[in-house]
């Protein structure tokens, strides 16, 4: 294969997407930007620095109109951009945005298409997952790239790429993202970076050299700069630490510390915006979806002229209205700018002690069900992770987010009070929108050199489970076994074998894996206690050891646990028998999704781990049972067979020769896959959906206590995912006594 002739950088944002590119071989190359061609209306085309995060579903007679004349670069349903964005505030339900930021939201299965989220305006097969709407953006870009340059050795597969990833991304949010450039179309050898160490390259790029001295830098010790970076969807803060060299060596430069995942950046902004808006607007009854989701996009373009323009004072706001008329049906209200100011300043960016911690007790935002941070003060946040850490001599400021000079200088100020009147120098970045995919791709032309990196390894210390928690009134924390510490370089192997640890053979077992960003000191192999404030819970790992010559399911080998992380920057766990007799290996994986339903009925027979029985019925009654919930909910119904809870209970109850109140719970579990299958005909009716919310709550309460539960739970988070089909009062009620039903089997994130 041909030596790459770029080393494209790719910004995936949650609000916009940008390339640059660096030429390779010559060793003098500066990164550019690829300006990208893009639909900015229905028939004007243009081109632009960034991408708007954006997807938008062309009605089919948009699509039969669109000129001919210009490309879309690929065929596809989906146009992303500036025309999406644009459409987001004129028909929010037929556009996907924030896709990045359902990839790190562990209580929904990345995989399954509930975007755009709620909608009513596209049917429910039109809708794509959160990996597939990154995966579009990512096609998009290459074939942008690949529409600029033709020619031989010129095509986006032959070059060398990387995509940049918050820092507080986790190990399954970085897979999936590797996923969606896999589903793009990328070649194999992506590389992950961090946005904030790109950040950082950027600077070193064009501010620093890559020595890392700079004027803005004293360069007679050992110095600590904060990379702050707010973009749309999420904050990063991360630490580094530059030693000067000799005359005749580079500066030292360590990444010391990142911070835990926090969804909050400029979407929060606009949230509390349209809240404080729509408190104003003259309705009577609270807004639709599609009111809802206007108002939002008007107050993300209101938030940027504000920041950006100081010529009004005063913005106003109109929502089209529930009825038919265009004009007469209009909602409208008005915010001032200095309203806006104070909700900014004070409401994400408040001054407060170095002492403070953010507020964890309150119900963060939820629009879009995704789990905003709680606390909406970054500076909380920010004082937070500066605790026992090394003072900040300068900060990098990054992302969108932190365009207006007013919101970097009251986080210097802030820091500068914390500090006891030591003022952190501000390093400069004319392009906070544009420097991540700079570093990025800077970074791989340095990779590709062989020249000095930053030190960074992991970003965070893995844990696993080793006991779980006691049922009794006095609850036992669980135990952590480290299996990669923290700083941990790429594929430096660590083998953890603790006294006792076994693999079942030849079934499906699970591992509860946890990260801290705080314990830097411990090692491959300590068991430590967990607490609140160190650890973060990741999805479980699973795997299964198939053995051939096993003498009976069941049976047990002794294991070793090897961890590392490759030098894309991906988590490799695995499980190595250390039975001389049985030898093999086994990765774990994440578990991102529920199984598939096929598979359903097999694992409902081995999770009863008696092959079904145990049950307190016949099978034929059971498949009778069974088959009466499927017809009832998929047959239409004539006036003889009204459909309602207490209807099929007392036919269930008939059939399986039995009351109610005599199931088991291996029982009622068994009834949950008919129910589960029956999940779309619910739509039908409001007696459909108040039946089948009624049934599932009672055969999956409280939630918990069976084997499989797990998996029951995830197939039930669906219908949160997509939300109710009649969300009236009625049905309303039943949806939370249904949660309240099995809120037992429900995790922290949920």
């Amino acid at each position: 294969m041909a030596a790459p002739q770029f080393s494209i950088g790719i910004d995936l944002g949650t609000t916009n997407c940008a390339m640059a590119f660096e030429r390779l071989g010559n060793g003098t190359g500066q990164s550019e930007i690829l300006r990208i061609s893009q639909w900015e209306t229905g028939t004007r085309f243009s081109e632009a620095s960034t991408l708007p995060s954006f997807l938008y579903l062309l009605s089919q007679d948009e699509a039969a109109h669109m000129p001919a004349n210009e490309p879309t670069l690929y065929g596809a349903e989906w146009v992303p951009g500036r025309l999406a964005r644009t459409r987001a505030a004129e028909a929010p339900g037929r556009v996907v945005h924030s896709a990045k930021s359902w990839l790190c939201h562990h209580g929904v299965d990345r995989n399954a298409p509930f975007l755009p989220w709620r909608s009513n305006e596209i049917p429910v097969e039109k809708r794509i997952s959160p990996i597939r709407a990154s995966a579009l953006l990512l096609q998009y870009l290459r074939a942008a790239w690949d529409a600029r340059h033709r020619g031989k050795g010129m095509r986006f597969d032959d070059q060398d790429i990387t995509i940049t990833v918050p820092a507080s991304f986790d190990a399954a949010a970085q897979r999936l993202t590797l996923d969606a450039a896999r589903e793009a179309g990328f070649p194999p050898g992506v590389r992950l970076l961090e946005e904030p160490q790109a950040a950082f390259y950027w600077w070193l790029e064009h501010g620093a050299g890559e020595s890392g001295t700079s004027k803005q830098l004293s360069g007679t010790g050992v110095e600590h700069v904060l990379v702050i970076d707010i973009g749309g969807g999420t904050t990063d803060f991360t630490l580094f630490e530059i030693a000067p060299g000799s005359p005749a060596a580079l500066s030292r430069i360590r990444r010391i510390a990142v911070s835990d995942h926090l969804l909050l950046g400029g979407d929060n902004i606009d949230l509390a915006l349209a809240h404080r808006i729509e408190s104003r607007l003259p309705a009577h009854e609270s807004l639709s979806e599609v009111q809802w989701n206007f108002l939002v996009a008007r107050c993300r373009d209101i938030k940027e002229r504000c920041l950006s323009d100081s010529s009004s004072s005063v913005f106003s706001v109109s929502v089209p209205g529930r009825g038919s008329s265009l004009l007469g049906g209009t909602l409208g209200a008005q915010i001032q700018r200095a309203e806006i100011e104070s909700i900014v300043l004070d409401g994400f960016f408040p001054e407060c002690n170095l002492e403070d911690r953010p507020v964890r007790t309150q119900a963060g935002l939820r629009e879009w069900a995704l789990p905003y941070a709680a606390d909406s003060a970054v500076t909380r946040y920010l004082a937070e992770f500066l605790r026992d850490r090394p003072p900040v001599d300068a900060i990098l400021f990054n992302g969108g987010s932190l365009y207006p000079e007013a919101l970097r200088k009251r986080l210097q100020r802030q820091i500068t009070r914390w500090q006891r009147g030591a003022e952190p120098r501000l390093l400069d970045n004319p392009e906070p929108s544009l420097a991540v995919a700079r570093g990025a791709a800077h970074f791989g032309s340095i990779v590709y050199r062989h020249a000095q990196r930053i030190e960074a390894g992991a970003a965070r210390a893995i844990y696993l489970e080793v006991q779980k928690k006691g049922f009794g009134k006095e609850t036992v924390h669980p135990a952590l076994i480290c299996i990669l510490p923290g700083g941990a370089p790429a594929e430096q192997k660590f083998e953890v074998a603790p006294e006792g640890l076994e693999l079942r053979i030849n079934r499906p077992v699970r591992f509860q894996p946890y990260y801290s960003t705080r314990r830097e000191e411990d090692k491959a192999g300590i068991v430590v206690p967990w607490n609140e404030r160190d650890f973060r819970r990741l999805p479980p790992l699973q795997t299964t050891a198939k053995l051939a010559g096993a003498s009976r399911e069941g049976d047990r080998l002794p294991i070793t646990l090897i961890a590392r992380m490759n030098d894309l920057g991906l988590l490799h766990l695995a499980c190595v028998s250390r039975d001389l007799n049985a030898q093999g290996t086994w990765p774990l994986e994440f578990d991102l999704r529920p199984p598939e339903s096929g598979d359903t009925q097999n694992a409902e027979r081995e999770e009863s781990g008696d092959g079904g029985m145990g049950l307190g019925v016949e099978t034929k009654r059971l498949e009778s049972g069974r088959t009466r919930i499927t017809t009832l909910f998929s047959r239409p119904l004539d006036r003889r067979d009204k459909i309602s809870a207490a209807n099929l209970l007392k036919s269930l109850e008939r059939i399986l020769g039995k009351p109610k109140a005599d199931w088991n719970y291996l029982l009622i579990r068994a009834l949950w896959h008919s129910l589960n299958d029956c999940f779309r005909s619910r739509t039908e009716s409001v007696e459909h959906e108040e039946t089948w919310l009624i049934l599932a709550g009672y055969c999956l309460r409280p939630g918990f206590g069976a084997k499989g539960d797990d998996r029951r739970i995830n197939e039930l988070w669906r219908i949160h995912t997509e939300g109710l089909a009649y969300p009236g009062k009625r049905i309303q009620l039943q949806w939370y006594i249904l949660w309240r039903r099995v809120a037992g089997g429900l995790s922290n994130e949920r």
